[in-house]
Parts: structure tokens; C-alpha cells; sequence
């Protein structure tokens, strides 16, 4: 399958995830085709960037076509700032009312030289209850709310 081109990123389904199993199922689910996994909003000033970076390189074991993990950062600026330490690729932020003009210009450029993308947040994202659905409810959800036609 061709790599799905970053313009083309935004068209993809998108799953909110909330762990490795999570994230393990919905790219199960894809059997092979484009998938974002995507964050919790803001959960990096939570959870930590080097916990998302560490469901990367698992999933990236383990996927069998093209993913976008997305690690959500509000609008926080230092915890863009520390996912790109951590070897995050793809972050998202929200530009808030406090933030300074010129910050997402700054931001984007240290993406750039690290190597990693900036996103807005996503939209008509999936947001499954990991909590109470697990296994089989969950993979029919699942199967029943991703579109992947949409592509």
C-alpha cells in the first residue's frame, strides 16, 4: 500500500485511544489500511509525552499499515515542546486565548526541525468507551463506526 501523504491525513479515520490495547485493537481492526490514533485532549500534560511516545514504538511493531498517532496538547505550548523531546511525530495544539502571537509559527518550525508535524485537533473522531466496552462489544463498535470509505 502507498504511504498516505500528510495533506491526506485529515480524510483518514480517526479513534480516540486511551492505551496500548486500545490502540492495538482499532489497528487490528484496520486490517491494513490508514488509521489515526489519536490522544485524549491534552492528555500529554497528564500522562506524559514519553508514555505516547512509548504506544508508538509498540504499535509501530506491531501495525500492518500506515497509522498517525496523534498525542493531543491543548493548548499548551511546553507540552508540545516536550513531546517533541520525547520522539513524537505528530502533535496536535490548539492555539487558546492566552497564547502569544507567533507561538504556533515557532512551534511549527521546531516541529519542522524535529522532524514531526504540528495538527490541529481532529474532528469527527470516534470516541468509544474503552472502559466499559471491552473485547467483542467493542471490536462490533468499532467495526460498526469506523468508515473507512471515506478515504
Amino acid at each position: 500500500m502507498p504511504p498516505v501523504s500528510p495533506t491526506h491525513w485529515a480524510r483518514i479515520p480517526a479513534v480516540r485511544v486511551d492505551g496500548l490495547a486500545a490502540g492495538g485493537l482499532v489497528l487490528d481492526l484496520a486490517a491494513g489500511r490508514p488509521v489515526r490514533l489519536v490522544s485524549d485532549h491534552g492528555i500529554a500534560g497528564l500522562a506524559g509525552a514519553g508514555w505516547w511516545a512509548g504506544l508508538l514504538r509498540a504499535w509501530n511493531k506491531t501495525a500492518t499499515g500506515p497509522f498517525l498517532a496523534l498525542l493531543d496538547c491543548a493548548d499548551l505550548p511546553g507540552q508540545v515542546m516536550a513531546a517533541l523531546r520525547a520522539g513524537v511525530t505528530d502533535i496536535a495544539f490548539e492555539a487558546g486565548p492566552g497564547t502569544p502571537p507567533g507561538l504556533l509559527e515557532r512551534l511549527s518550525s521546531l516541529a519542522d526541525a524535529h522532524g514531526a508535524r504540528l495538527h490541529d485537533p481532529p474532528v469527527n473522531v470516534v470516541k468509544p468507551c474503552w472502559r466499559r466496552n471491552r473485547d467483542a462489544p467493542l471490536r462490533q463498535y468499532l467495526s460498526q463506526h469506523i468508515d473507512f470509505t471515506v478515504m
